[in-house]
């Protein structure tokens, strides 16, 4: 389905030339759980069809999105609290590289999205493979 540009809700979801080329997407990699997981993947797997739908929509502008796995953030041990060791531990333990990422390596993925002008439509999963176990 295709907006028109005089739709109210245009202005929600049209980005300006100046805007940067990389949408986020916080995609969480795990099975769904009591913590929502399931609504996670769902927005996640929207938020990627999404940048996909713009590309073709606004080109020549590009559109990217980032996939995160678990990510060591101060808002990890809070929605995890007392739990957040035993479950940081028991996952890295499953994990290829044995660690969480962290937010310095899921910017770097950013910048390189908004660097590189040929990576266009791409969802760049930056979870140390993650997704693969």
């Amino acid at each position: 389905m295709r907006l028109p540009t005089s739709s109210p809700t245009w202005p929600l979801i049209a980005l300006p030339r100046s805007t940067a080329p990389s949408l986020l997407s916080t995609a969480a990699r795990s099975p769904p759980s009591d913590r929502g997981g399931a609504s996670t993947l769902a927005a996640s797997a929207a938020m990627e069809a999404f940048a996909r739908g713009l590309v073709l929509e606004l080109a020549p502008r590009r559109f990217n999105t980032v996939s995160p796995g678990t990510t060591d953030t101060p808002l990890l041990a809070r929605t995890l609290g007392d739990g957040r060791d035993a479950y940081v531990a028991g996952l890295t333990e499953k994990l290829p590289l044995h660690r969480l990422g962290t937010a310095e390596e899921v910017a770097a993925a950013v910048v390189f999205l908004m660097s590189n002008g040929l990576m266009n439509g791409e969802t760049l999963h930056v979870d140390g493979a993650a997704r693969l176990v």
